[in-house]
C-alpha cells in the first residue's frame, strides 16, 4: 500500500494569486487615504486659525499672539495642502533618525492636539 500524498493540516498552502490584492493597488489606496487625512488636517488647521483670529480681534497683547498663532496655523495648512505623501514620509524619517528623542516629544504633542481638534 502506497502512502497518500495529502498535505498535513499543519502545512499551509498559499492563497490563490487573485485572492491577494496587488501591492501597487494597496499602496495607492493607502496614499489616497493619507491624502484625504492631510486635506482634513489642513482644513482643521484653517478652522482653528479662524478661531484664533476671532480671539485676536480685541486689540490686546493676547490678541497679537492670537494673530501670530493664526498665521502659523495657516502656514501649516498651506504646507499640508501642497505636500506629497512620499515627500512627507521621507522628510519625517530623516528627521526622526537625526533627532529621535525630540521626535517622540513632538509626536506626543501633535497627537494630543490632533485628538483635541478631531474630537469636535
Amino acid at each position: 500500500m502506497a502512502p497518500e500524498e495529502n498535505p498535513s493540516p499543519t502545512e499551509s498552502t498559499p492563497p490563490p494569486p487573485e485572492a491577494a490584492p496587488p501591492v501597487a493597488e494597496s499602496k495607492a489606496s493607502v496614499q489616497e487615504r493619507l491624502d484625504r487625512a492631510l486635506h482634513e488636517a489642513a482644513r482643521k488647521l484653517e478652522e482653528t486659525a479662524e478661531q484664533f483670529e476671532r480671539l485676536g480681534s480685541q486689540g490686546t497683547k493676547a490678541s497679537e499672539y492670537s494673530q501670530k498663532v493664526a498665521s502659523q496655523l495657516r502656514t501649516g495648512a498651506r504646507y499640508l495642502e501642497g505636500a506629497e505623501v512620499d515627500d512627507l514620509l521621507e522628510r519625517t524619517r530623516s528627521t526622526v533618525r537625526r533627532h529621535p528623542v525630540a521626535s517622540l516629544g513632538i509626536a506626543f504633542g501633535v497627537g494630543f492636539i490632533l485628538a483635541r481638534l478631531l474630537r469636535r
